[in-house]
């Protein structure tokens, strides 16, 4: 199975705090600009500056977390890989926190004919995200769900690979789509929570691509069997690490 790249997680979840900077440098200077303009020409009273001041503070507010309040898309979507074969090719993309046996079974049970299946997995952001920055957890949550789902269907003799998407869910179905020359899109999405389901995600994926695509819900992974997971699995890197 292929490493995930974790270069490009991160490079995508810190886009909103550079976007902010940039909007908040260039709204700076041009109020900076307007303030010499003022000045020098207009001359106004000590009250007119507290407004001025007052005036900037909102707008460099709004400038902030204008790139916060509102996701970025991507303006063209990769073009499509080119199809190898007739034979079927499946593209799943999961939420992290959907129970990967589930997956499996759905897979087999739906696409078990498939020739090749490739995983991907978002990053699953909180609301909180760019403002605690924590992307290292992420990201490890979205590859410790990736790595177990991949295994899983590997143990039982498919053809499968995976990599971590970006924090956009379609995005990274279009990403895959540009080098996986799948022949159908599976969404898996967990029943207890709506991370995806409240933002249309079937109807926009369908409007993306020609293939088609369907979508299943899974039970999700409890809190306490992720966190197993991630202990059995460090246990295990450090064990081979002694190893070498």
């Amino acid at each position: 199975m292929r490493r995930p790249s974790l270069a490009r997680s991160n490079g995508l979840s810190r886009w909103p705090l550079k976007a902010s900077a940039v909007v908040v440098t260039s709204a700076g200077a041009i109020l900076i600009l307007y303030g010499l303009i003022v000045g020098f020409i207009i001359k106004p009273p000590a009250l007119g500056w507290v407004g001025f001041a007052i005036m900037s503070t909102v707008v460099l507010g709004l400038c902030a977390f204008a790139p916060l309040a509102f996701e970025r898309t991507r303006v063209s979507a990769p073009r499509p890989a080119d199809p190898i074969d007739r034979q079927k090719r499946l593209l799943v993309v999961a939420d992290s926190h959907c129970d990967a046996n589930a997956l499996c079974d759905e897979i087999f049970v739906r696409h078990g004919d498939a020739v090749a299946t490739h995983v991907v997995v978002p990053v699953r952001v909180s609301h909180l995200h760019f403002v605690t920055e924590d992307e290292n957890h992420e990201w490890r949550e979205a590859r410790r769900s990736l790595l177990h789902t991949v295994g899983l269907l590997q143990q039982r003799a498919a053809v499968a690979t995976g990599s971590v998407g970006s924090d956009k869910p379609l995005e990274s179905m279009t990403d895959a789509l540009g080098s996986f020359p799948a022949t159908h899109v599976l969404l898996a999405t967990p029943e207890e929570e709506s991370y995806w389901l409240e933002r249309d995600l079937l109807a926009k994926a369908r409007s993306l691509t020609r293939i088609p695509v369907t979508q299943v819900v899974l039970p999700a992974t409890s809190p306490r069997m992720r966190a197993a997971l991630d202990a059995v699995r460090q246990c295990g890197q450090r064990s081979a690490r002694r190893a070498t």
